[in-house]
């Protein structure tokens, strides 16, 4: 009986002619998909690196004390992991010259902003800048700041400077420029150049005159970093800028009145001039 009805549904299921007849199961549809090669892979965030690129903990720590208030601010690195980064530490811990210090597995930075050391330190172990003002959102969706307050910017939102957090990028370059780290000087730039075209969740910033000053006492005269600020000046300067606070570099002043002669010489329209910095950012990297 169940062999009758089993054949029976199957009966039901097949095609038939116009005389009854049947003609076997109906003809399954052919699913049409994309070549193999039009099809587009998930992205996935590639995070593996080779031993020599990973950071090397199996080590002791050193002690950097930060600024010239009293007490210091103090912070504990990995001696191989901030050795591996900067030619600065790098040479320092050489026998021949931590011998010369009181305590040779201590390094002081009194010229230094303890603010900017901490962004690098977390720059360091993650390679992430914890800039962004506190209760912002981060780009990746986050809450901005870390709940670890070793490892974000001591920056109190009730202060009279809303953007001391910007200021701090600036001490924080001059540092790269004095511990001989590259990338994380070119991680800096980057970030100016990105509120410099206002991209979210940050508003549009421009570097201040402070900051002008900051970056032009604490580099070279072909740092790159340079040029973006000379290039924001002479592309979107305002009168207001340099009439509240005329305090500023002359070799800064130059380039920018420089860069504005070029401009007349070839004729551009000044109101129409392009943002270097729109289009590409690696510009502004050292080499």
């Amino acid at each position: 009986m169940a062999d009758l009805t089993l054949t029976h549904v199957l009966s039901s299921l097949t095609s038939r002619d116009r005389d009854g007849h049947h003609l076997g199961p109906p003809t399954k549809r052919k699913r049409m998909e994309p070549p193999e090669s039009q099809q587009k892979a998930s992205e996935i965030p590639d995070h593996r690196v080779t031993a020599s690129q990973a950071l090397r903990l199996d080590c002791d720590f050193i002690t950097v004390t930060v600024g010239q208030d009293s007490p210091k601010a103090t912070f504990k690195v990995h001696e191989d992991a901030i050795c591996d980064r900067s030619e600065f530490f790098r040479s320092a811990m050489k026998p021949e010259w931590a011998s010369m210090r009181e305590d040779p597995r201590v390094i002081d930075l009194p010229e230094d902003d303890p603010d900017a050391f901490s962004l690098y330190r977390t720059w360091l172990y993650s390679g992430k800048l914890a800039i962004m003002p506190p209760g912002a959102a981060s780009p990746s969706g986050g809450s901005g700041g870390a709940t670890n307050p070793d490892s974000q910017l001591s920056i109190d939102p009730r202060a009279a400077d809303p953007d001391s957090h910007y200021h701090t990028l600036a001490y924080a370059y001059v540092l790269g420029e004095r511990l001989m780290d590259k990338a994380f000087k070119n991680a800096i730039a980057d970030v100016y150049v990105l509120y410099a075209r206002g991209n979210p969740p940050a508003r549009r910033y421009y570097p201040s005159n402070e900051e002008i000053r900051v970056l032009y006492d604490g580099t070279r005269e072909k740092s790159p970093i340079r040029q973006l600020l000379v290039d924001i000046w002479y592309c979107r300067g305002k009168l207001a800028w340099i009439e509240k606070d005329q305090d500023l570099p002359r070799e800064f002043l130059a380039a920018v009145v420089r860069e504005l002669f070029k401009v007349r010489e070839e004729g551009r329209n000044l109101e129409n001039l392009s943002r270097p910095w729109k289009l590409t950012h690696a510009q502004y990297h050292e080499k």
